[in-house]
């Protein structure tokens, strides 16, 4: 049978291939409150999984089953980090192994060193998709064997320098190719061995396989070659890589046979063995799947977990992407997963086999009108909270509880989760669940907040670091922010600035933001309240609203909040889930993230990755409580959203047409050049709507070389937009 696998994201394939290099552009960096892909690794290393989700990645799920059944599942990781602790300990600054060449090759002054070595190549028939082609082993190996030939030879020999031009164009085929050294057939024997090395590690990168197979044959059978032992192991990974970019069966049975040949020979057996059951996976997945299932479960696993754990994943995934049925022979936690990440009912499972992984499945999958959800609310009750278990089935319990239509049972049994001190990640969740059942103002504004527990930065996630609640101590998820934007009306939110239930740096973001929601909707008093409220708890801003609140009379006052918008790309009107934009409020950002829009909608059935979790409170999508508000104050506050987005639900267009119209009224202040500008500037760095946005780009553009010739900001001003 044969599998479109081009490349394999297990740990032995890193060997062989390496891992896919993606590329990149500037991306934001995202908050998480909990983790949308897997576990936090704190957690998971001090027993504990945190509250299991369905979209997790397998590997997590697996890991998160061992834990589950009473076994460890970190003692992999755990080891690896103090290997690399040991490794670092003796040396104050450790340099990578392509470092570390670099550094011993440049020794060698009579040859040129290379400015640079890349690793990367481009993946066969691909267009984008690139693998490291060679691994730090082969510059650890370079520069071990140069150091003993420097020793043998000395560094100013010739034949020092004729093997370092050897191994640089052996490099030269890392990023590219053919770089094939000379065979040398006169000279020092062993140099003329290490050639021959040489000509076969430079084949095998460059993709010649069969020639370096053959190459490295040939080196196995030379005794005297000091590569002769390691040459047959060679000689397989070179069928490996053939079979693995060329989709062929064949060289991977080759790659089998010449393997066990091995496995006899005790410096070789481990690494021959791990490839042996990686090309078993390749070639047999559903009968190894079976295998790593029953070596998933062992205790005391080591360093070899990890590459179960890995193996069994990819096996997973690829058996998913082809189609191919799972093995007869099925384990418990394949089914497990299964079940789990497929939200089927689990309920039968859980009663036959009593079991934490099982409780939680089928807590996650139960319909809530299922008569037994009273059973399972009543087992994850008894789970103490020492258990790995306890966050997974209090969370999904809680859940369960609110969708049945049990608000007080979920409120009661939410708050005394909280109390016993969770870990920030099920804090959140559980400070959300509390949210969903908010009855009042008051309960609102309690469990609004949240503190950082992860970062993300495209695709991966990250633990948040001590520099990261320092930036944002405290936020709001969309739960909250959605409320505060669209629904509480704008007197909720001057009691909010003022609020000791509300974080001091959260208050500020409301301040700021209550503002410019207020000079939009013409609230004068309400704006001067918030605008000092900026300046206490913004400094920075201090001298920006005492301008403001100095301004003489509403027109002018008015104005002056224009200008400032206008300089501030930063303001609007609106609160932020997670962190705050990237750049300072008076600084432009480099990703375009200036001034609002009220009017872009997310697509319809298009899910937010960083708040992926609320969507298991809010089926439909619409995020917050319902029943904290008044209905008279619900009324007002989406009233009030309604006027923000008609009247000033694009920025650029708002901003410029009153700065205009002030630029025509008044045409002799010598704020107007200066706004004009920024008119033209924000229709370039801001959300412009297209043909509205140009219309004022161009008038602001007109009126200022028209009647300011002659000011810096016309000399700015060089085009329009």
């Amino acid at each position: 049978m044969k599998y479109a696998w081009v490349l394999a994201m297990a740990v032995v394939m890193a060997c062989l291939v390496g891992p896919r290099l993606e590329s990149c552009g500037p991306f934001p960096i995202d908050m998480l409150f909990t983790t949308y892909h897997g576990v936090l690794p704190a957690e998971l290393e001090s027993g504990q999984v945190g509250v299991l989700r369905p979209h997790f990645y397998r590997r997590d799920l697996l890991l998160a089953y061992r834990t589950l059944s009473g076994l460890q599942p970190a003692g992999a990781r755990a080891a690896g980090r103090r290997e690399a602790t040991a490794a670092s300990a003796v040396s104050e600054a450790p340099r990578s192994p392509v470092e570390a060449w670099m550094d011993a090759r440049k020794a060698i002054t009579p040859v040129p060193a290379p400015k640079e070595v890349r690793t990367d190549k481009k993946v066969p028939g691909a267009d984008y998709e690139f693998f490291q082609n060679c691994l730090g082993d082969a510059f650890v190996n370079a520069a071990t064997t140069l150091s003993k030939r420097v020793a043998q030879w000395g560094a100013g020999s010739a034949n020092v320098a004729e093997w370092v031009r050897g191994q640089d164009q052996v490099f030269q085929n890392c990023p590219g190719g053919e770089a094939i050294p000379k065979e040398l057939t006169a000279g020092d024997p062993l140099l003329a061995a290490d050639r021959r090395y040489q000509i076969a590690a430079a084949e095998f990168y460059a993709g010649k396989f069969e020639e370096a197979a053959g190459d490295f044959d040939r080196i196995a059978k030379d005794a005297a070659s000091p590569w002769h032992e390691i040459a047959p192991y060679l000689a397989a990974r070179a069928c490996i890589r053939q079979g693995t970019f060329e989709d062929d069966d064949d060289k991977m049975a080759e790659a089998t046979e010449r393997l066990r040949g091995l496995l006899k020979n005790a410096a070789l057996r481990e690494r021959a063995q791990a490839l042996v059951d990686f090309v078993r996976a390749r070639t047999e997945p559903q009968h190894r799947l079976v295998e790593l299932g029953k070596e998933l479960m062992q205790p005391n696993a080591g360093p070899r977990l990890e590459r179960v754990i890995t193996d069994y994943t990819w096996i997973c995934d690829h058996l998913e992407e082809s189609s191919d049925e799972a093995p007869a022979e099925k384990s418990d936690v394949v089914e497990w997963i299964k079940a789990f990440q497929a939200r089927e009912p689990a309920i039968a499972e859980w009663r036959a086999k009593r079991t934490m992984p099982w409780l939680v499945a089928a807590l996650v999958s139960a319909d809530v009108k299922d008569p037994a959800g009273a059973e399972l609310v009543a087992a994850a009750h008894a789970v103490p909270a020492s258990s790995p278990a306890w966050a997974s089935v209090t969370y999904w319990g809680i859940r369960r509880q609110i969708l049945a239509g049990d608000p007080d049972a979920a409120r009661k049994w939410a708050e005394q989760a909280l109390a016993a001190k969770p870990p920030v990640a099920t804090a959140n969740l559980l400070r959300a669940e509390r949210l969903k059942v908010a009855q009042d103002w008051t309960e609102f504004l309690r469990f609004a907040a949240r503190t950082p527990a992860a970062i993300s930065f495209i695709d991966a996630e990250n633990p948040a670091s001590p520099d990261d609640v320092r930036k944002k101590p405290a936020a709001f998820d969309k739960d909250a922010a959605t409320q505060l934007d669209e629904h509480v009306p704008l007197s909720l939110w001057a009691d909010a600035v003022k609020n000791d239930l509300v974080p001091r740096n959260l208050q500020a973001d409301l301040a700021q933001a209550g503002w410019v929601r207020a000079v939009l909707l013409k609230d004068a008093a309400t704006a001067r309240t918030m605008a000092a409220r900026t300046a206490e708890l913004r400094p920075e801003l201090a001298g920006e609203m005492k301008t403001y609140l100095d301004a003489q009379d509403a027109a002018a006052a008015r104005f002056a909040a224009v200008f400032l918008m206008l300089r501030g790309p930063g303001f609007e009107p609106v609160v932020r889930a997670g962190f705050d934009r990237g750049s300072p409020v008076m600084e432009r950002d480099m990703l375009r993230d200036n001034w609002w829009s009220l009017v872009e909608e997310r697509p319809d059935g298009d899910r937010d990755a960083n708040h992926e979790a609320l969507y298991d409170l809010y089926l439909q999508g619409e995020m917050g409580p319902e029943g904290f508000l008044s209905k008279e104050q619900r009324a007002a506050g989406e009233a009030e959203w309604k006027v923000l987005a008609e009247s000033a639900g694009n920025s650029v267009n708002f901003l410029a047409g009153e700065a205009i119209a002030w630029a025509q009224a008044h045409p002799q202040d010598p704020q107007v050049p200066e706004a004009l500008h920024q008119v033209v500037e924000a229709t370039h760095f801001g959300p412009a709507d297209g043909k509205k946005s140009k219309e004022y780009s161009k008038q602001a553009f007109d009126i200022l070389h028209r009647r300011y010739p002659n000011s810096e900001w016309t000399r700015k001003t060089k085009y329009w937009y």
